[in-house]
C-alpha cells in the first residue's frame, strides 16, 4: 500500500486522482480537497498498519491485498473516510482521522473492507444481472431513522453489513488487548448493526442477489452468528 503523499504534483497519476476524486467523491468546489501527508501523518499511518496486523492478523492481513493507495482529504465538508468502485484500490481518509493510530486503523479497516467487496463484485455474480441500485428494494436501519437518507438499497445494506461484521470483530479484539468500556460498547453496537442488516438483506435476497451473492450472504451470516452465538445464548443486551 502506498501513501499519496503529495497529490498536487503535476504527474499524470496525481492529476488522475484529483480528477477522479472531484468526479466521484467530492462534496463540491471549496468543500474538500486532496491533502498532503506530512511526516506526522505518515508515522501515524505506519503505526495504524502495525496495529491492524498485530491486533487481528487473520482478520486484517488479507485486506491489504485490496488496498493500493491511502489518500488524505481535508476541507470544511470533508467526509471521515470513503471509497468507491470507480477508484479501485484507493481509500480516502480525512486528516482529522489521522491524529491517532487507533482512529486511522478503524477508518482503514472500514474502507479496506469496502474495497474487498468492490473487487468481489468485479469477479463474481454478487447481484442479479438487472440489479439497479436506484430501483432496488430498500431497508431501513434503525439507527438512521432520523437521517435524511433513512432507507438504503440492498447493495448498500450488504456492503455496510460486511463492514460491521469486521468492525465488531476488530473492536472485540482491541477490547481484549486493551480493556476499555468504550471499545466494548463499539463492538456491541457494530454487532447489533451487522445482525440487523444481515437479516434485512436476507428478506430481499431472492430478488437481488446472484448465486455468488447468496453464497456470500450465507457465509457472512454464518461467520457473524458463530462469533456472536455465546452472547446471544446468554441474552446479553446489545445497543443500537
Amino acid at each position: 500500500m502506498d501513501l499519496l503523499t503529495t497529490p498536487d504534483l503535476p504527474g499524470r497519476t496525481h492529476r488522475d486522482f484529483t480528477a477522479l476524486f472531484r468526479r466521484h467523491l467530492s462534496a463540491g468546489e471549496g468543500a474538500d480537497r486532496l491533502a498532503r501527508f506530512g511526516p506526522g501523518q505518515a508515522t501515524v499511518a505506519r503505526d495504524a498498519v502495525a496495529l491492524l496486523r498485530e491486533t487481528a492478523p487473520e482478520l486484517c492481513t488479507g485486506l491489504f491485498r485490496h488496498a493500493r493507495y491511502l489518500v488524505a482529504v481535508d476541507g470544511p465538508d470533508a467526509f471521515d473516510s470513503a471509497s468507491t468502485r470507480e477508484i479501485p484500490g484507493a481509500a480516502f481518509v480525512a486528516l482529522r482521522c489521522m491524529r491517532t493510530p487507533e482512529r486511522l486503523a478503524e477508518a482503514m479497516l472500514h474502507e479496506f473492507v469496502h474495497l474487498r467487496f468492490y473487487d468481489l463484485q468485479m469477479t463474481r455474480s454478487v447481484f442479479v444481472p438487472d440489479y439497479d441500485t436506484h430501483t432496488a428494494p430498500t431497508v431501513a436501519p434503525e439507527w438512521h431513522r432520523d437521517s435524511p437518507v433513512s432507507r438504503w438499497p440492498v447493495d448498500q445494506a450488504l456492503a455496510a453489513a460486511h463492514v460491521y461484521v469486521h468492525l465488531a470483530a476488530w473492536f472485540e479484539r482491541r477490547a481484549r488487548a486493551c480493556p476499555d468500556p468504550g471499545l466494548e460498547r463499539s463492538a456491541r453496537t457494530a454487532e447489533f448493526r451487522a445482525s440487523s442488516l444481515l437479516d434485512k438483506v436476507a428478506r430481499s435476497a431472492h430478488l437481488c442477489l446472484g448465486p455468488a451473492g447468496v453464497d456470500f450472504l450465507n457465509w457472512l451470516t454464518g461467520v457473524h452468528r458463530e462469533r456472536t452465538a455465546p452472547r446471544a445464548a446468554a441474552g446479553a443486551p446489545v445497543p443500537s
